[in-house]
């Protein structure tokens, strides 16, 4: 009788490990930085990819009929094109610190699934 109840855990743990690594292996997206991946060349073609940066003054185009939005994002003296299709997020604009989650493609354009803008500094304490 115990030898089934050890079998069973044993086979439970496996159960939940096999499906914790399969969870967090699908999930990671690599960060990198505009310079970084330009730097890597054909590498980072097709691979999820998350970026950082701003959104480079004079650089937005709206498509309001297509959902297409259409920016580039700086960062360290580089500059990467993004098309984003979906909604535009509210207080997007010029000059904010933004992060794009998608792919980057051998047309040398970032295509991303998700753009997500960070808080704004007006949280900062005044120094």
């Amino acid at each position: 009788m115990k030898k089934r109840y050890i079998i069973g855990g044993v086979i439970l743990v496996a159960a939940v490990g096999y499906l914790l690594y399969m969870a967090l292996g699908s999930s990671t997206i690599y960060y990198v930085t505009v310079s970084e991946l330009l730097d890597g060349g054909s590498n980072t073609y097709d691979t999820n990819i998350r970026i950082a940066g701003k959104v480079a003054d004079g650089s937005i185009t709206w498509n309001a009929e297509e959902l297409e939005l259409g920016f580039a994002v700086v960062e360290g003296g580089a500059s990467l094109p993004v098309i984003y299709e979906g909604t535009r997020p509210g207080s997007f604009k010029a000059g904010a610190d933004v992060v794009v989650e998608g792919q980057y493609h051998p047309d040398r354009i970032f295509r991303a699934t998700s753009v997500l803008l960070k808080c704004p500094s007006k949280y900062l304490p005044e120094e």
